[in-house]
Order: C-alpha cells, then structure tokens, then sequence
C-alpha cells in the first residue's frame, strides 16, 4: 500500500488555507522547485511534481473536498496544521529513531519495516529539500543519525539507502568512509550467516569423528 500523500504539508499550509493562501504557497514553492533552477538536484524533478499534484486537488474545489474525506479517513486532522518539512524537522525524525532502535529487540525486528521507514524519512521530497538547503553540518548529523540506526540492518536491505545517504554525505571523506565501513561489515556479516550452518555443521562432524577416535583409543 502507498503511503497516503498529505497534500497539505508538501505545500505547507493548514487544512482550513484560502484559495489564496493555497496558490501564494504553490507559486513559492514551484519557484523554489522547479527543475530548471535546480539542475544538480536529483531528487527535484519529483518533488516539484509533488507540488504540482498537491495544487492540482487543493486548487479545485471538487477534488479537494474529495481529498479531504479521504484525508480524514487516514487519520489526519482536519484543523491542525501538519509540520512543514525542514531539514531541522527532518533531523529530528532521524534522532527519534535512534533513540528508538536503542529499546528494540534486534533479533525479533522488522528490517523490512526498518528499512521502509528510513526511506520514508530520505524521500525523494525529503531528498529535494535536504539538497536544495545544502545544509552540510545538518546533512552530516542526519546521516550519523541514521547510520545508528541501521547498525542492526541486514545487508540485502541497506543498498538503496546508502545511495541517499552517499548522496548526503556528498564530498565529506570522512563521513563518505563512515558509511564505506558500515557497508562492508553488513556484507562480512551477511557472508558469514550464509556459511554459517555450514561451519556449524562442519564443526559437529569433527566432534563426532574427534568423539569416535577417542572412543576407539580407550578401548
């Protein structure tokens, strides 16, 4: 299922916002967006057709009221303005989850779930924003942030955020090493529980040779 798209926050305005209101939002942000201003971006092609979506239902009367009641039915306020996307903001969903993944049991875990949150969190709207701030300290602690929380993650799951978080850490050696590391001890980690049974199995066939010998000696 695809996450429900809170049109409102991608134009960061409240629920109860004026035409008027909905299309000086709309204007700025286009502007601040738009592809052609934002060539070395990556991630703005898709935010900028997120803006465009978001003002194409609030925009008419009809698709908005529509949207509304289903906006409602997800669960989302109808008063309450949601938080605008920030890099801060966007920070600090990285610091609550890794003070989170310090009370969660890693052998019982979801990755998948994991996984799908962090790319929640680096969306490509999330991305667009991140890189258009080029905020690199706040970059940076976003990307430490995360790197703790994936400590646990198994390595068929980590490719597509490391991409992102590469993308983040941008020409910073260190941070780029940082990530480097924690990459390759999720494949030597994946390796070995591959071979591990294996080795396990290996390990008892010897026992009971070792076990057999003995016996034999002391006959």
């Amino acid at each position: 299922m695809m996450p429900f798209k809170d049109h409102y926050k991608t134009l960061a305005v409240p629920p109860n916002a004026s035409l008027q209101e909905i299309k000086k939002a709309y204007r700025a942000l286009a502007h601040q967006y738009h592809p052609d201003k934002n060539t070395h971006n990556q991630y703005t092609e898709g935010f900028f057709r997120e803006i465009q979506e978001a003002y194409h239902v609030l925009s008419n009367a009809h698709r908005r009221v529509a949207y509304d009641e289903e906006r409602w039915l997800a669960g989302y306020s109808m008063t309450k303005q949601p938080a605008s996307v920030t890099p801060e903001w966007i920070y600090q969903q990285c610091l609550s989850l890794s003070k989170h993944m310090t009370t969660v049991d890693i052998y019982r875990m979801s990755h998948a779930a994991l996984r799908d949150y962090i790319l929640l969190i680096l969306s490509n709207d999330d991305m667009a924003i991140l890189e258009r701030a080029n905020h690199q300290e706040l970059n940076r602690n976003i990307v430490g942030e995360l790197l703790k929380s994936m400590k646990s993650l198994r390595y068929d799951y980590i490719p597509e955020i490391i991409a992102r978080l590469n993308t983040l850490a941008a020409s910073d050696i260190i941070l780029l090493a940082e990530i480097k590391k924690l990459t390759a001890e999720q494949q030597k980690q994946a390796e070995w529980e591959k071979i591990k049974p294996y080795v396990l199995i290996l390990v008892v066939v010897i026992l009971c040779v070792l076990m057999l010998i003995y016996g034999k000696l002391m006959r």
